[in-house]
């Protein structure tokens, strides 16, 4: 029997509902001094999770999008949506690789104790594939690369511009935000591979 190669390997998709990270600070200030974050359930990548907590997030218009609060606590508070959602707080966004805040556009993030304005805080994230550094050896792929993968099924579609992240505790996913969920109709547990 053939052997499959690391790049035939099937990658399992994650759909990734849009979040909020909070510094320690920005914790204290939402929902005071001392309040003990409940966690919801644990994310897919080890040690982080997230909470039953939410915030309102608000951006050019009155109203407001609420959103979990993904733990542990981060350097600098910021917000992950869909392009669909940014748009209903009334900003249009460009896809940037998750975590990048230079080009993040301002919002407002309230809470039950309070309300923390940040002037580069939320943005759009691209479609990254995490995985730690023994996968990136094997895929032969870097941190910070741009790739293409395919979705596998019955009708093949094609992603490109995945960012690459490594880290020494990520496992092997493809993490896609909830509008890639409508606009690719993914409806149930999918994988991807790597376009040799």
């Amino acid at each position: 029997m053939k052997l499959m190669s690391p790049m035939e390997r099937p990658i399992p998709v994650d759909i990734i509902p849009s979040h909020a990270y909070l510094s320690e600070q920005d914790q204290v200030t939402l929902f005071g001094i001392g309040h003990p974050m409940t966690i919801l359930t644990n994310h897919v990548q080890a040690g982080q999770f997230i909470y039953d907590e939410t915030v309102e997030i608000f951006g050019r218009l009155k109203r407001s999008l609420p959103v979990h609060v993904l733990g542990p606590n981060w350097e600098k508070s910021h917000v992950e949506v869909t392009p669909i959602e940014a748009q209903f707080l009334g900003l249009n966004l460009d896809e940037v690789k998750t975590g990048r805040l230079d080009s993040a556009a301002p919002c407002r993030l309230v809470g039950p104790q309070g309300e923390v304005v940040l002037a580069h805080g939320l943005i759009v994230p691209k479609p990254h594939l995490t995985m730690n550094l023994d996968d990136a050896h094997r895929l032969n792929v870097q941190n910070g690369e741009q790739i293409s993968v395919v979705l596998i099924g019955e009708h093949e579609r094609q992603l490109d511009d995945v960012i690459v992240r490594v880290h020494p505790t990520f496992r092997l996913r493809l993490e896609l935000h909830q509008g890639y969920a409508r606009d690719l109709w993914i409806s149930r547990p999918t994988h991807a591979r790597l376009l040799t």
